[in-house]
């Protein structure tokens, strides 16, 4: 919709110029500039709240073998679809192909992809809600929120798949307006296959607008052929790129189950996290009157006039009753990110059409920008901690923490063996780690790793760490260096000589399960911290990076 109408919007709903105090006839002269400093601020914001995530590196590695022509594996030699983001990582190609520093890439796109779904999230609210200013007020709300606009970076598919969300939701409705237009037909069907294709659960969100759209199209006048072109014309496309897809996964991969499948999705978990996941977003920001004003007026969606607000909160309450079937996430709020503009779309919807008393709508908005502000300052709660959901801040400080510092592990590592894939590191940080080190790694939580994801020992109940590699796995694999964890201690800390399970996540009950020569082996990382590893097969290369830059070796013992 064209600026001007937006306009428009926003004066069918003010008082007549003629009565209407001067700074609101100034606001409505300048609309639209108003509105681009509001998006221009809300990216400002984005970008001040970006950070990146170990995660991330996993569809970087992924990339990387790809620009190299290795394939889209994780190690050279091996099939394994460790990655949830298939066009996310093919777009991550690019900075790798070109050269180019991969944080900067998605941190750049990230922020683009941030404005697309606010821009969209305007264009609905303002044929939903028709008016220009309670879709730009949606707009902020959403922009603000902290968890949204954090994730307008971060590495992962997070913003895509809510750009992709968003934006089919708009071209449904304009599609159901005008159902007869074979250029939106197209366009909706490959905005269906880019959201498939970077997420396979956006097959949710498919699943409910696809038979609306012909059931749109059956009820058109005219023929029976012309009706066959335009559904052809929006399957064909959508069939055709999916298919090709899942036909290739089943080729490459020998499934079109993502191992991450087995990782993640576990009966172990149950549907108790996952609520207390979905419960904890909307306590921790305040939002608890959403869920309590949609019962209130929820008789009201179903008059004819608001069917549009009952196919968006029958979504939201399908996306996150699968978030919750899942068991929810670790990192803070992801899941939910991708249906945050419908819940502001509707929270705003719920405040401005159904509430009529003017300082009880003013106390509700009040209430959920309260909410935004107070988040990052009071979160993690006791409930969120209690639950292992990790904070923005949390996840990226594992990266650069001096006390963590897993991108100058994987630089340092990668530096001392030259990158050579003979040498192999076992990790359960499998993200920076093993991307920067280049070297043959063993996801030890098995997400890039067949047999853990289906073998492994019964780990944690926290999504995503279900399984653990056991020792003879790992000494099958003939791994070099267990890291497991990261375990880095002072510089000047003595030398440890007894270890238990806990400190490389793995079960050793006996030194004589070991060979006889694994040694504990202390690398210098950073100007304060080395890390600790358990050498257990000896390499060549290995032997000679120790002798040649002085590492510390000593005899290794369990507890």
């Amino acid at each position: 919709m064209s600026a001007a109408s937006s306009k428009e919007k926003v004066s069918s709903d003010s008082p007549s110029p003629t009565r209407a105090p001067q700074t609101l006839q100034l606001y409505e002269r300048h609309f639209n500039v108003v509105m681009v400093i509001v998006f221009v601020a809300l990216g400002v914001l984005a970008w001040s709240n970006r950070f990146i995530q170990d995660d991330a590196f996993i569809s970087f590695r992924y990339a990387q073998n790809l620009a190299r022509g290795l394939g889209l594996v994780w190690n050279a030699g091996e099939r394994v679809e460790g990655y949830t983001n298939f066009l996310w990582t093919l777009l991550l190609c690019v900075p790798h192909y070109l050269n180019v520093d991969p944080i900067k890439f998605v941190t750049v796109l990230g922020l683009l992809l941030f404005e697309g779904s606010l821009y969209f999230t305007f264009q609905l609210g303002l044929r939903l809600l028709t008016s220009g200013s309670l879709a730009l007020l949606t707009v902020v709300l959403l922009g603000t929120n902290f968890t949204f606009s954090s994730y307008a970076t971060g590495g992962l598919e997070t913003q895509l798949q809510a750009f992709l969300f968003i934006s089919s939701l708009f071209l449904f409705f304009d599609c159901q307006r005008k159902p007869r237009s074979y250029g939106k037909l197209l366009l909706l069907s490959f905005i269906f296959s880019a959201a498939v294709l970077t997420r396979l659960d956006s097959l949710l969100l498919i699943c409910v607008l696809l038979p609306l759209v012909l059931i749109r199209i059956a009820g058109l006048s005219g023929s029976n052929r012309e009706k066959l072109q335009r559904a052809v014309v929006l399957l064909v496309p959508f069939v055709m790129l999916i298919g090709t897809w899942l036909i290739w996964k089943w080729h490459f991969y020998g499934s079109i189950i993502p191992n991450t499948f087995y990782v993640k999705v576990s009966p172990r978990l149950f549907w108790r996290r996952g609520l207390i996941y979905v419960y904890s977003f909307f306590v921790s920001y305040w939002l608890v009157v959403f869920p309590i004003m949609l019962a209130i007026f929820f008789r009201r969606l179903f008059l004819a006039a608001n069917r549009a607000w009952l196919l968006l909160v029958l979504f939201i309450g399908a996306w996150l009753a699968y978030t919750a079937f899942i068991g929810g996430d670790f990192m803070e709020f992801r899941l939910i990110a991708p249906v945050m503009p419908l819940i502001f779309l509707t929270t705003v919807w719920l405040i401005f059409k159904n509430i009529r008393n003017a300082s009880l709508q003013l106390a509700l908005l009040a209430l959920t920008i309260a909410g935004s502000i107070q988040f990052p300052l009071t979160f993690p709660s006791s409930l969120a901690r209690k639950h292992d959901i990790s904070t923005v801040k949390e996840l990226s400080g594992l990266l650069y923490n001096e006390r963590d510092d897993w991108v100058e592990i994987g630089q340092k590592l990668g530096e001392a063996f030259n990158h050579d894939p003979n040498v192999t590191i076992a990790v359960t940080a499998a993200g920076a780690i093993p991307y920067y080190s280049q070297l043959s790694s063993v996801d030890m939580l098995g997400l890039n790793d067949k047999w853990v994801a289906h073998f492994g020992q019964p780990f944690a109940l926290k999504p995503g760490h279900e399984r653990i590699a056991t020792l003879a796995y790992l000494l099958q694999r003939r791994v070099n260096l267990l890291i497991g964890h990261p375990q880095m201690v002072p510089l000047g800390a003595p030398p440890r000589t007894k270890f238990g399970y806990g400190d490389f996540f793995v079960k050793i009950t006996h030194d004589d399960s070991l060979p006889a020569t694994a040694r504990i082996v202390e690398i210098p990382i950073n100007s304060k911290y080395k890390l600790r590893a358990l050498y257990l097969f000896e390499n060549e290369l290995v032997d000679e990076v120790i002798r040649e830059r002085g590492w510390t070796t000593f005899a290794f013992q369990t507890e």
